[in-house]
């Protein structure tokens, strides 16, 4: 193929097309989720394409910022194309629900566009599933979250799966105002104990050590139960952050213990290094790693705060799937497709044909009439 050619057929970065059996595989998978949602009570809505640059750029990361499409429009004004659904949606719901009954149950399955680099091992992010409970504070609003996304993903017959479940608030509380919130989020993505002690000596905070201790805590919700009194009755009570650490890790015991109720606590981890990666988030946070993957294929949280930069007070909790990183590793997406193969219809000509098709389609077959 000559230069030209192949310039003319090349994808753009941030995109991808997926065909045949693999997209039946997808829209399995997908019908599995918008069911599973509905059955909660929760209903569909759709988000723009593009929206005003201007309007997100204060909730944004410089990560997301870098990553998002922007363009001018005819009147010079600049547009950016939808590279998260969370933010779009916020903006959607917090101008239709100033007065409208509350709670609100809504779920979304859409493409997102946003740039990649060619060597950056998650371009397969471009579809998002997920699920918003808007009105409902409190703890019962943080376990219908947490349980909805858990039976998802027991639903979806995944290989060995854990939900890592976190603080915004406890993380503020550690910081006391006097550190950068980003540069900790930073630190803590990747574990590196000598960096937050070093990031905490720098900011002027004490107990640097038993700091980064706490928020490196890493286990099983018993562990937590067991381990968080001595963590946090390490960091001295004058520091000034001694009742915002123990509110916010009792909020997340009781949390833990109730979902010990419910929940299937072999996948449940307590990890106080999760902090949501957004300034938005102001309760508990989440994600859902799966052996395979290379990084989280779901991600989460209270965020009470967030409709209100759209003209809304009412407190959200949510979570959004990266589909294309669950689906390859789904049992339930590849049997799907095995139990359903596409079968030639019988007869002589086409009419016999399209009458065995049909009488084969009502008994649940997949059937080509030639």
């Amino acid at each position: 193929m000559n230069p030209e050619n192949r310039q003319r057929l090349r994808t753009p970065q941030g995109t991808e097309g997926f065909f045949l059996e693999e997209a039946y595989r997808h829209r399995q998978l997908l019908r599995l989720t918008e069911s599973h949602f509905e059955s909660w009570g929760y209903l569909p809505v759709l988000t723009p394409v593009f929206d005003y640059f201007e309007t997100y750029r204060p909730l944004l990361s410089h990560a997301q910022e870098e990553r998002s499409y922007r363009f001018p429009d005819r009147k010079g004004e600049l547009l950016m194309l939808r590279s998260d659904i969370t933010l779009f949606l916020a903006k959607q719901m917090g101008l239709s629900l100033k007065n409208a009954p509350l709670p609100r149950r809504v779920y979304y399955a859409d493409s997102i566009i946003r740039h990649q680099e060619d060597e950056d091992i998650s371009s397969d992010e471009f579809f998002q599933s997920g699920a918003e409970l808007i009105g409902l504070k409190g703890m019962d609003g943080d376990l219908e979250v947490l349980m909805l996304l858990q039976d998802l993903l027991s639903a979806m017959k995944l290989p060995e799966w854990r939900m890592h479940i976190g603080s915004r608030a406890l993380l503020d509380a550690v910081l006391e105002g006097k550190a950068d919130s980003v540069e900790a989020g930073n630190l803590l993505e990747i574990r590196d104990e000598d960096g937050m002690c070093r990031f905490f000596e720098k900011s002027g905070l004490s107990a640097v050590k038993e700091r980064t201790n706490l928020l490196l805590f890493l286990g099983t919700p018993e562990e937590f139960a067991a381990d968080s009194p001595a963590l946090v009755k390490a960091i001295p009570s004058d520091s000034g952050s001694g009742s915002g650490i123990g509110k916010a890790v009792e909020k997340l015991k009781t949390l833990a213990f109730t979902l010990s109720e419910t929940a299937s606590l072999e996948n449940i981890r307590i990890d106080l290094s999760e902090h949501g990666g957004m300034p938005y988030y102001t309760g508990f946070t989440v994600k859902a790693y799966v052996e395979g993957a290379n990084s989280a294929v779901a991600s989460g949280g209270r965020y009470d705060s967030l409709l209100g930069s759209f003209g809304s007070s009412a407190p959200a909790a949510g979570f959004s799937l990266m589909m294309r990183k669950i689906e390859p590793l789904s049992t339930y997406a590849a049997d799907a497709a095995e139990k359903a193969p596409i079968s030639l219809a019988e007869g002589l000509d086409f009419s016999s044909r399209y009458k065995d098709a049909g009488e084969k389609r009502k008994k649940g077959g997949r059937v080509a009439i030639s």
